[in-house]
């Protein structure tokens, strides 16, 4: 298998592809950039990477990317072999390059250690359940706001590179005690921001929005949230708080959605994990399962999550 990483003219090729699917509202330019910023983060440099294979003519026949994720499973620290983007080019399709594929990349993240490989499947779980990959339960929340009568007497403030520490330490101390969860650190936190920020900056104008803000005592954040905000709502990509109920976070949801006080409360959709508290001025009002399928396969001698309640994971850190 002639598999190589797609760089130059063959990213480029890949990207005339896969913008038909992946577009995410931008132009083909805009998309272009964005894969070409991200894969400039400190954090994807090391840990994501595009494989393509091609045929002895140099036709592409299947390509995929590949991510490096620090995890802790089963009580085993370690890393995780994500894949994601997999696509074939519809002249290529129903040959099983694709699925050799995802193969070859599996074989080499557990020659390399790997103790699972996680995706995320758009199409169903069924394709996938082929290749030995289970699916796992992520709900999807709908998230409501108690409004009091003007904002709560709160210091709220926009968040920036200097808070990505606290924000691990918060995300490491309510993750502790998951079966499955991410080890983030403060690149891997920066990477997964500035490619929503990038997303939402080279996009049409007012398309959607990203705010990330803290609450602090002294110099240090003590709470923080990430929104995504659009036409149909905000999305909470992700949240912490040292505050063990909660509250602060929750104090600092009704400040943001007292900022415009004459407009209906936004409905505000989250994967919530199971393990953080739901803050005192937060309810969850609907469940349902989310769109994508996380489905897992693991590579090593360690349990997998099977419900929910396993899994303490954040919506910013889809791949």
């Amino acid at each position: 298998m002639n598999i190589v990483s797609a760089e130059g003219a063959l990213l480029d090729h890949i990207l005339d592809h896969t913008f038909q699917i992946w577009h995410e509202g931008l132009s083909r330019p805009a998309y272009g950039r964005w894969n070409a910023a991200q894969l400039r983060t400190p954090w994807a440099r090391e840990h994501l990477h595009r494989f393509a294979w091609l045929d002895d003519r140099g036709r592409l026949l299947a390509t995929a990317k590949r991510y490096r994720f620090d995890v802790r499973v089963d009580g085993r620290e370690g890393w995780m072999c994500g894949i994601g983007a997999v696509y074939t080019p519809p002249e290529q399709r129903g040959r099983g390059y694709a699925s050799r594929l995802v193969e070859q990349l599996i074989d080499q993240g557990r020659r390399e250690g790997a103790l699972l490989a996680p995706l995320f499947s758009e199409i169903g779980p069924a394709f996938y359940q082929r290749l030995g990959f289970e699916p796992r339960p992520f709900s999807e929340v709908t998230v409501g706001v108690t409004r009091k009568g003007g904002a709560p007497a709160m210091l709220v403030r926009a968040g920036d590179d200097r808070d990505l520490r606290e924000v691990a330490a918060m995300h490491e101390t309510r993750s502790a005690g998951a079966l499955f969860s991410l080890r983030r650190d403060a690149p891997m936190i920066h990477y997964a921001l500035s490619k929503k920020r990038l997303l939402a900056g080279l996009g049409p104008p007012g398309l959607r929005q990203v705010e990330f803000f803290v609450a602090e005592e002294g110099s240090s954040a003590v709470a923080y949230v990430i929104l995504h905000e659009n036409a149909n709502g905000w999305t909470l990509e992700e949240a912490g708080d040292r505050d063990p109920a909660g509250a602060r976070l929750g104090a600092m949801l009704q400040v943001l959605v007292a900022r415009e006080p004459s407009r209906p409360t936004p409905v505000m959709h989250a994967w919530w994990p199971a393990g953080f508290p739901v803050p005192p001025q937060v309810r969850i009002t609907e469940r349902a399962a989310a769109k994508d399928v996380f489905m897992v396969r693991p590579l090593a001698d360690v349990a997998m999550p099977k419900r929910a309640e396993d899994v303490f994971y954040w919506r910013s850190d889809f791949f």
